[in-house]
């Protein structure tokens, strides 16, 4: 790996850190990583994500001008399972999920057939209490899984089901999701994406695609574990959500707003989703928040999540091509 500067200052791990603390300014570290791409794609490609601390990143747009010199925009993100709010042309509000659930690992549209190589975090809020945004290495992942799991789920891929209503229902609706109301754009995506769709006569629409759960990583070649499926499973849901949304789809939990099968349509044990969430448990990273913590991510290399918290909190984020 190339030398990488400040190396008093930097720690190898998972994430990788740099502590630039006292150190430069926005300008200044932007104009230093322009110079040195290559030894932080070096870190970040050995490590899976890289934790840089003590930058002055304290606005939505500070943030956008740091990311915006980094890395290129994903300009493609539509399609995604739980709605982000833009707050500027290319910076979102990291989630707006419930404070008191936690939302488990997942890597970004890893259900999907096109997903963005880098995620990139900024802490301008710290919460209260809790709110870490968790990782787990996901090669490391797939090393601690039981091979008897990770041979079934690789010979059945895994079916992902999602249920969008049109603008009256619980979740996310199909215009949201794709932000248009023109249904032949939505088609075209399908299409693009290998994706069945079913229009529903009250008007939603009905997704099932089918993808492995192993990826390759493009640059380094490793096997990674990729997949959601434990989180679309309906396991996942918190008891009384469930049964809510179950009611709304008449008892039919193929029609919940996510649901996950395996590629043959054979339901997916609840005990081995358990088993694969405890796995993944079991290598995550927890770190508290400081205001101006950039973190980057590399999209297949490391999942993410987010823990229950109190108080106010903003993470922003902004996805790479």
């Amino acid at each position: 790996m190339a030398t990488i500067i400040y190396p008093e200052i930097m720690k190898k791990g998972f994430p990788y850190t740099l502590d630039l603390s006292g150190h430069p300014t926005i300008d200044a570290f932007i104009d230093w990583q322009a110079g040195h791409r290559e030894e932080m794609d070096a870190s970040i490609l050995a490590s899976g994500a890289l934790l840089i601390e003590g930058l002055d990143i304290d606005s939505i747009a500070t943030f956008g001008k740091v990311a915006g010199a980094m890395e290129e925009e994903f300009t493609d993100y539509i399609d995604i399972s739980y709605q982000r709010r833009r707050l500027s042309a290319n910076v979102y509000i990291s989630t707006e999920y419930d404070a008191a659930f936690p939302i488990k690992m997942h890597n970004e549209l890893s259900y999907a057939n096109y997903w963005p190589s880098r995620l990139l975090f900024c802490c301008t809020l710290p919460s209260a209490t809790g709110g870490e945004t968790p990782l787990a290495d996901s090669r490391e992942v797939l090393r601690r899984l039981n091979p008897d799991i990770v041979k079934e789920f690789s010979a059945k891929k895994v079916r992902y089901v999602r249920n969008l209503h049109d603008g009256q229902g619980l979740g996310p609706s199909w215009q949201d999701t794709f932000k248009t109301d023109d249904r032949k754009q939505v088609e075209s995506y399908c299409i693009r994406e290998e994706m069945k769709w079913t229009w529903k006569p009250d008007g939603g629409l009905k997704l099932e695609a089918t993808r492995p759960p192993v990826r390759q990583h493009p640059r380094t070649g490793e096997s990674v574990w990729f997949s959601v499926a434990e989180l679309y499973h309906p396991c996942h849901f918190e008891q009384e959500y469930y049964e809510a949304l179950l009611a709304e789809a008449d008892g039919d939990e193929e029609g919940l707003p996510l649901y996950s099968s395996f590629g043959d349509g054979t339901p997916i044990g609840n005990e081995l989703v358990q088993e694969i969430i405890g796995t993944i448990e079991k290598q995550r990273q927890l770190r508290t928040w400081k205001r101006g913590d950039l973190l980057v991510l590399d999209n297949m290399l490391a999942s993410h999540g987010r823990m229950p918290y109190t108080g106010k909190r903003q993470i922003l984020t902004y996805l790479c091509k």
